[in-house]
C-alpha cells in the first residue's frame, strides 16, 4: 500500500481557488489595514502627548534658549525736539565659552531633554566715529550700558557677573534701567557702564561676564561682532550642529561633545541706530546652534514602524496564499483575518513597551511576541512543521529587515526598494509552475 502522506505534492492549479474566496481574502486584507490605521492614530495621540510634555517643560524649565549679544548701547537725542534713540555698537572682538549640562526629565511615561548652561564672555568694544546719527545729536555717555538678550532669564544665579574695564558691574533686568517702551523684551540683561567723559574715537574698552541660563531642546548663540571665537562642550552623545555659522572643528564621543566656531564678519553692520534699546526683530548676525537630539527618537521610529504595517500584512497574506497554492493545505478566510489581527497589534505593542523600556528593547519584545503568536498559530492551521518553520523564518527576517530599515536614514529608500524587489522575485520564482490558466482550458471529452 502506498503511503499517501509521503507522496510528493504537486502545485495546486489556480482553478482550485474560487473567485469568492479571493474576494473575501482581499476584503479581509483591506479590513486589517484599516485596523492598522486606527492603531496609527493611537501612536499619533501618544506622540502628541509627548509634544505636550515637551511644551510643559519649556514653560516651567525654559524654552529653546537663544543668547544674543553683548552690544554696547549709548542713548542719544537726534535733536532737542526729538525722542531719545540708541546708538548700538557690536564688539570688536568676542570670545565665548559655554559649558552645557543636559539631563532627561520625565513626567509619567513622557520625557524632555533640558539643560543648564554657563557662558563666559570676554572681549572688547572699540569706540567708532558715530557718523550715522547725524550732526548736532547729543550722546548721553553717562547712561551707556551693555545689553545681552536671552529667550528667558531662568537659571540666572547670584554668581553671574559683568566686568567693565576691570570694574565689577551688576547685571540688571532691562526694564530696571530703561523704560518699558524702550525695552520691549523683558528677558534682556543690562549692565550700566557710564563714561565719566566722552571717550575718544578708537578707544578700546575690555569687558568680561558670566551668564547662567536654562533651556530645552537646543541652545543657540547669535553673535554680533567683527571677530568671533566661541567654544561649547556638553555631556551629550548625539548633538546636531546648525545655524548660519557652522563649527570649524568638533568632536563627538559617547561621553559628550566639543565644538568650536570662529568668524571674521565684515559684512554685517558694526554700528547702527535704533528707536528702542532692543527690538524683537533686530538683526542678530551669525547664529551657531546645537540641538540635543535623542539617540533613538522613540516616537518617530514607532510612527515609521506603524506605516510599514501594510508590508507585514501583505507579505504574510502572500505567504499563506503560497501555502495554499503550492501545497494541499487549505486555510479558511477567518484564519487569514486572525493572522492579520496578530500582525496589526505589533505597532500597539511597540508603543506600549517602548515608552517603558526604550525603543530597542521594546522592539525586541514586541517582535518576539508577535512572531511567537503568529508562528504557533500557523503551525496549528497548517499542521505542517516545515511550512510553519518557513513562515516563522520569513516573519523573523521581515522584523529584522524592518529594524535595519528604520535605523537607516540616508539609504532607507534604497534598501527598502531592493528588499521589495527581491521579495517579488522570490514570489515569481515560486509560482512559475502554477497553472494560472487551468480554469480557462476547455475540458477534454
Amino acid at each position: 500500500m502506498t503511503d499517501i502522506s509521503q507522496a510528493p505534492e504537486a502545485p495546486a492549479p489556480a482553478s482550485d481557488f474560487p473567485l469568492r474566496k479571493v474576494v473575501i481574502v482581499a476584503l479581509l486584507l483591506i479590513g486589517t489595514l484599516i485596523a492598522g490605521w486606527s492603531i496609527s492614530s493611537v501612536v499619533w495621540e501618544r506622540q502628541q502627548r509627548q509634544a505636550e510634555t515637551l511644551e510643559s517643560f519649556q514653560g516651567s524649565w525654559g524654552p529653546e534658549q537663544v543668547l544674543s549679544g553683548p552690544v554696547l548701547v549709548i542713548p542719544y537725542q537726534p535733536a532737542p525736539d526729538k525722542a531719545r534713540h540708541y546708538l548700538e555698537i557690536a564688539p570688536q572682538n568676542l570670545k565665548a565659552k559655554t559649558i552645557l549640562s543636559p539631563q532627561e526629565r520625565k513626567r509619567g511615561l513622557f520625557h524632555a531633554t533640558v539643560y543648564s548652561t554657563t557662558t563666559d564672555l570676554d572681549g572688547n568694544f572699540r569706540i567708532p566715529q558715530p557718523e550715522s546719527i547725524g550732526a548736532g545729536a547729543k550722546l548721553f555717555w553717562e547712561d551707556a550700558f551693555v545689553i545681552v538678550n536671552t529667550s528667558t532669564l531662568s537659571g540666572m544665579t547670584s554668581a553671574d557677573h559683568f566686568t567693565w574695564n576691570g570694574v565689577a558691574v551688576p547685571w540688571q533686568n532691562c526694564r530696571e534701567l530703561i523704560s518699558r517702551d524702550d525695552c520691549v523684551v523683558s528677558s534682556a540683561l543690562v549692565a550700566h557702564v557710564p563714561f565719566s567723559t566722552p571717550p575718544a574715537v578708537g578707544t578700546s574698552v575690555a569687558f568680561a561676564g558670566t551668564l547662567s541660563l536654562r533651556g530645552t531642546g537646543s541652545f543657540n548663540q547669535a553673535f554680533q561682532g567683527a571677530n568671533i571665537d566661541a567654544a561649547l562642550e556638553g555631556a551629550w552623545s548625539t548633538p546636531s550642529f546648525g545655524g548660519s555659522l557652522l563649527p570649524v572643528d568638533s568632536s563627538v564621543s559617547e561621553s559628550g561633545f566639543q565644538t568650536h566656531w570662529t568668524s571674521a564678519d565684515y559684512t554685517s553692520a558694526k554700528v547702527w541706530s535704533s528707536s528702542h534699546a532692543i527690538e524683537k526683530d533686530a538683526e542678530v548676525g551669525s547664529i551657531a546652534s546645537v540641538a540635543l537630539l535623542e539617540a533613538t527618537p522613540t516616537y518617530r521610529m514607532i510612527n515609521r514602524a506603524s506605516k510599514y504595517n501594510i508590508l507585514f500584512v501583505v507579505l504574510s497574506f502572500t505567504t499563506y496564499f503560497l501555502f495554499e497554492l503550492l501545497t494541499k493545505v487549505r486555510i479558511h478566510p477567518l484564519q487569514y483575518g486572525l493572522l492579520g489581527a496578530s500582525l496589526t497589534l505589533f505597532a500597539l505593542l511597540l508603543v506600549s513597551f517602548a515608552e517603558m523600556i526604550g525603543y530597542d528593547a521594546g522592539y525586541a519584545v514586541s517582535a518576539g511576541l508577535v512572531l511567537l503568536q503568529a508562528s504557533v498559530y500557523t503551525a496549528m492551521v497548517t499542521r505542517r512543521l516545515l511550512q510553519s518553520l518557513m513562515f516563522g523564518a520569513m516573519l523573523a527576517s521581515l522584523f529584522g529587515f524592518l529594524y535595519v530599515l528604520l535605523s537607516l536614514e540616508t539609504y532607507s529608500l534604497l534598501v527598502g526598494s531592493v528588499g521589495l524587489f527581491l521579495v517579488l522575485s522570490l514570489v515569481m520564482a515560486l509560482t512559475q509552475r502554477v497553472k494560472w490558466l487551468a480554469a480557462a482550458e476547455p475540458a477534454v471529452a
